[in-house]
């Protein structure tokens, strides 16, 4: 619920990954509201084959994109949004997936999971692609403005996690506007202090955006003003580089000719800057796995926050992260 698309993206993206994965169960929190046209998707025979892995929770009320995180917060404690991280609570499930608000994902979350210790906000997190190595960067829009102190948990936040997937000093830098150390504002200069005292990583120092895709990095941090608008431009040139490459190759007779046999390796290509093939982004610092898919998710879209929770599931790194979080704080 919540998504620009509506419920029929997730439900799909769901039954197909349930289809793949004999392994898997979902529960499948949902309004009420919609019951008509869901009982009649699960009463179709080729359902029948998941039906049993597919838990449907109707739920009174949904989170709405435009609702306030304080008004989730206080009226919406039976939302799909709320009850589904209850069930993490509850031990009942491994991972949260949602496209909704998120902010008041971020609240509920919050609320419902609290945090770790020493972590006052959750960052959203993603894993973006290099020419290396996935590139870990947070924050992407959770928390819009925050000082020193709320970089340095952030860099907390996302070293524990390197370390949690198994690398053992990972490589930290902080999006600034210029490498050297008077750049950026205060706060920004304070955190770099911060974080160069901070045990088991290699503290690179300040970091520009054109060095972002470069591949020497595990971890970059920032707020989630600029981490946002860092993210959804690289997003757009993808997209646009993508959309140029196959104008190229129609253009003309020999681009034509030349795509009959380069056309898998371009296909590969493309799926690699395919944004919606990096689909999801976590919520570090609560006790639990949360996963933000887009608002904008098609099905594919949201396929892809399936799988890459389904990853972090078997990886256990969200088992792992809390003890390696108290080992940085000592």
């Amino acid at each position: 619920m919540g998504g620009d698309l509506g419920p029929r993206v997730t439900f799909k993206a769901a039954q197909q990954i349930l289809v793949e994965r004999s392994d898997l169960s979902i529960q499948f929190y949902i309004s009420s509201l919609e019951s008509s046209w869901l009982n009649a998707e699960i009463s179709a025979v080729s359902f029948a084959k998941i039906k049993s892995r597919f838990h449907i929770h109707y739920c009174e009320q949904f989170v709405e994109m435009t609702d306030k995180p304080s008004h989730a917060l206080r009226r919406k404690q039976k939302s799909t949004m709320a009850l589904a991280l209850k069930s993490i609570a509850n031990n009942e499930v491994q991972a949260c997936i949602s496209c909704g608000n998120t902010g008041a994902l971020l609240a509920l979350s919050r609320y419902t999971l609290s945090t770790f210790i020493d972590i006052d906000r959750p960052a959203m997190a993603r894993d973006i692609p290099t020419a290396v190595k996935p590139l870990l960067m947070l924050d992407l829009g959770a928390n819009i403005d925050v000082g020193a102190d709320g970089l340095y948990q952030f860099a907390v936040l996302g070293a524990a996690w390197r370390k949690a997937q198994g690398v053992e000093k990972p490589r930290l830098g902080v999006l600034n506007i210029g490498k050297e150390a008077s750049k950026g504002t205060e706060e920004i200069q304070l955190a770099g202090q911060l974080i160069s005292e901070l045990n088991g990583i290699e503290y690179v120092g300040f970091v520009e955006a054109d060095e972002l895709y470069l591949g020497e990095l595990d971890v970059v941090i920032c707020d989630g003003f600029h981490g946002n608008i860092a993210l959804k431009t690289s997003e757009g040139l993808l997209r646009y580089v993508s959309q140029q490459f196959d104008l190229m190759l129609k253009s003309n007779l020999f681009g034509r000719i030349l795509s009959l046999f380069t056309s898998p390796v371009i296909e590969r290509f493309k799926r690699q800057l395919d944004p919606v093939m990096h689909s999801g982004a976590l919520l570090l610092g609560v006790n639990g796995l949360v996963v933000k898919s887009h608002g904008k998710s098609d099905q594919q879209a949201f396929y892809q926050s399936l799988c890459y929770a389904l990853t972090q599931v078997e990886a256990g790194s969200s088992q792992r992260i809390g003890s390696i979080l108290d080992e940085l704080a000592q």
